[in-house]
């Protein structure tokens, strides 16, 4: 995944993001949550909203008032949230998965499985539509992410089906979120043995 056109550009995707409200974006999911509380990942923050160099920076300072820790990290391998050895309780890729070229999916999505804590929910937005000849897009769908779930001992969040109108008013764009919940079973030892002392 390049992260080079949202450096050069740092100014103005910072400008979009900022421009509409995480409950806009996220409402789908957000009932969810039920006033849970316990440790985030958002993959791919981007102004931190919800980060790639420039953009990073200005999500950083719009975020400095937050307990937030940022770090340096790219999917499919996500190296340096491994390093930290944490479990999330909630995992959110906004925006990202149609950056991952297909044949880098499959492991992408097994290391956000391991780095979820043991009943920790996934969420993933799907961009569907039209590139903008800046930035590189690859097709998405709901049943390759429903596969890969399947596969992990993943059960679905049931959430509103079908897809939402981009919020930045694109005409041929539009979104679909899934969520996923770790199954407390059979899913790795570490999980097993979380499961059993929570």
């Amino acid at each position: 995944m390049s992260v080079a056109p949202y450096s050069q550009n740092a100014q103005r995707y910072f400008s979009q993001y900022q421009s509409i409200i995480f409950e806009q974006v996220h409402g789908d999911w957000l009932p969810q949550l039920d006033g849970k509380t316990g440790l985030a990942l958002d993959v791919g923050a981007g102004s931190g909203r919800d980060a790639a160099a420039g953009l990073r920076e200005l999500g950083q300072n719009a975020t400095k008032d937050k307990s937030i820790q940022w770090i340096d990290d790219q999917l499919p391998d996500l190296n340096q949230a491994r390093k930290l050895s944490y479990h999330f309780n909630l995992i959110l890729v906004s925006a990202v998965w149609m950056h991952i070229p297909p044949t880098a999916r499959e492991r992408a999505f097994r290391i956000l499985a391991e780095l979820l804590a043991p009943s920790g929910m996934l969420v993933v937005t799907l961009r569907h539509g039209p590139g903008d000849g800046e930035r590189v897009f690859y097709d998405v769908s709901r049943e390759e992410l429903e596969a890969f779930a399947k596969h992990r001992a993943f059960i679905p969040v049931a959430l509103p089906t079908g897809r939402n109108d981009d919020e930045l008013k694109r005409i041929e764009v539009t979104w679909e979120t899934l969520a996923f919940q770790l199954r407390c079973s059979v899913f790795n030892l570490r999980a097993i043995a979380n499961c059993m002392t929570s």
